[in-house]
This record gives structure tokens, sequence and C-alpha cells, in this order.
């Protein structure tokens, strides 16, 4: 289970309080009834260089698909963003772009402020420093200050990259896979708190047309982060973004929603209950176990609302 989607939980067998149990016929179930995490804080980082507005307007039109499913799960979500552009004479240089600094799914006029935080327009640096800004609007002092109420403790920390070049900042990516790592350690099952997905141009085989935007490259530090961190990276070119977008919405429900159970379950044995009512074992519409991270994966119209408890019932492994 992740550390921050840990709510108190109980185990009808077996605590951990120094009671024993016998692993045998005896055992009816190891349930655990939890909720999960539902802070989720986004942090745009937007390409502003030359020919990016007709871009911008394109991850524009596909956001509502992404957060309407977000908020009917009841997910509580900040957003912000900051370019890409980190020089002096630039005023929003290494800053969260905008008034209000991030706005929430409850802010007035949600639609028309998101419009505003990825409308950034295009006359900023040629030089993209996306990571470089990252780090900047993420560090101590900026979160103390201006930036103050944006990042939370407790969130899930999600970075959506819109260039259609490779980062251009003075560190290899690593070094700002290390920073994030620092600010949001991994979970005790080894899981990433964070992650970076990307939209930008994968391959110089992608179907976008260098004169769309006088130049692009493949953003291959950006990629790096991406397998690093378990995000998603999707093409910006022409009904490639919606693809790219439905791909990161999946992604962000299920890190936040996947289930980990605490010992090697006997599949055949498993009951996964949302609010009281049993789900079905089903990869469309059900939930599906994945063995490879001892996780319950909810899918489609079982994905839980964040109020609903998920509990699971098994017989260990190890059971006769």
């Amino acid at each position: 289970m992740k550390k921050w989607a840990l709510l108190p939980f109980i185990f009808l067998l077996g605590c951990s309080n120094g009671v024993e149990f016998e692993v045998g016929e005896t055992s009816q179930n190891f349930a655990q009834d939890v909720k999960y995490n539902r802070t989720v804080d986004i942090l745009f980082v937007i390409d502003n260089g030359a020919s990016m507005n007709m871009v911008q307007q394109q991850l524009h039109d596909q956001l509502p698909y992404l957060f309407d499913s977000l908020r009917d799960l009841d997910m509580d979500i900040h957003i912000a963003t900051t370019s890409m552009t980190m020089l002096s004479s630039f005023p929003e240089s290494g800053k969260l772009v905008g008034t209000p600094k991030f706005i929430t799914t409850e802010t007035p006029n949600f639609v028309e402020e998101l419009k505003k935080k990825i409308f950034i327009g295009e006359n900023g640096s040629t030089l993209e420093e996306g990571l470089a800004a990252i780090e900047s609007v993420l560090s101590e002092s900026y979160r103390n200050t201006e930036g103050k109420g944006f990042l939370r403790d407790d969130s899930y920390l999600n970075i959506i990259v819109l260039s259609n070049e490779d980062d251009k900042s003075p560190k290899p990516w690593n070094y700002y896979a290390s920073v994030l790592d620092k600010l949001r350690p991994d979970h005790a099952d080894g899981t990433k708190a964070w992650s970076l997905n990307f939209f930008g141009v994968l391959s110089q085989q992608d179907t976008c047309s260098s004169s769309q935007w006088g130049f692009k490259e493949p953003g291959v530090k950006f990629m790096e982060m991406v397998n690093y961190s378990g995000g998603v990276k999707g093409s910006l070119c022409g009904t490639d973004l919606y693809r790219s977008v439905s791909s990161i919405k999946a992604r962000i429900i299920q890190i936040l929603t996947d289930y980990k159970l605490d010992r090697k379950p006997r599949v055949d044995t498993i009951r996964v209950y949302v609010a009281g009512r049993e789900v079905s074992k089903d990869d469309v519409n059900g939930w599906s176990y994945i063995a490879s991270g001892n996780l319950i994966r909810f899918n489609g119209t079982s994905v839980p609302n964040a109020e609903e408890g998920i509990r699971v019932d098994f017989l260990p492994e190890e059971a006769n």
C-alpha cells in the first residue's frame, strides 16, 4: 500500500501488534479496508517559444476530457504552470505563471482560469529549460514564498510537459530526477510518489511537419524522466494528442487507485469490495490482479470514488 494512500485499516486476521495466527484451514481472509489518496498536484511545464500557440490550443481543447474524469472521482486537485524560459530578463522566469499561482477544481470560472494557465504565449526563449524550471518552482525557497500552497505534503505530484524540442537545462536529466526523489521519496513498496509525463516529439519520424513549427526534435531528456518515473509519453502531432491525453488520464487514475496487497494471494480466492459491493474480476470494467506489482487494479466503470472504502479478501499464497 502506498504510504500516502493509507488511512486506518483493519486486518481481520493477523495484526501487527504481536498477535499470532496460523495460516491454514481456519483462515477466513486477510481483509484490508482503505480509501485511496485523492490529493493530486499537477504542474504543467509549457514550452513558450516561437510557434507554440497552436500546440497550446490543441492541449487546451483536450483538457476538459482529462479534468472532468478526475473531478468525477472527487479528486482534490491543484493545478499550476511554469514556462520553459529561464532568462533573467523574462518576468516569470523560474516562477509559477499568472495570478493566482495555482487553481483548483473549486476555482470560480475553472475552465477560463485553466485556459489562462495553458495559453502562456510564444514570446519566451528558444532555449527550452523545462527541467531547470521544475527545480526552481519546487525549490524550498520558492514554495515558502510566492509558490506557497501549491505543493502539499501528502499529494501525488504529476508533472505534464509540453514541448516540440528537447530540454536544454544545464544539468543531466538524472540530476533533476534526484531532486524530485528527494522532494517526493519513494513509497515503502518502491513505487514513485511523482511522475513526469511528456507531450512532444517522440522521434524524427513523428508525423508533425517541421514547417508547422519551424523546428522539431525528440524530447530525449524528457523521455528519460518519463521512463524513470513511470509516466506516459505521447505525441502531440495531429490527432495523436487525443490518445496521449487519454493515456495520461488512465495512468494518473491507475497510480492513485492501484491497491497494493501486503502479501502474495492465492489469486483464485481474491474477493474485492467497493463501498460494500462486490466487484467482478474483469479487465475492462472490473478489477485485475497485477502479479508484477502484487496489486489490485481497477478498470473502467469500477474505478472507485475517493470516499468509497476498498476491501480485498484473500487467502495468502502459503495457505493450505
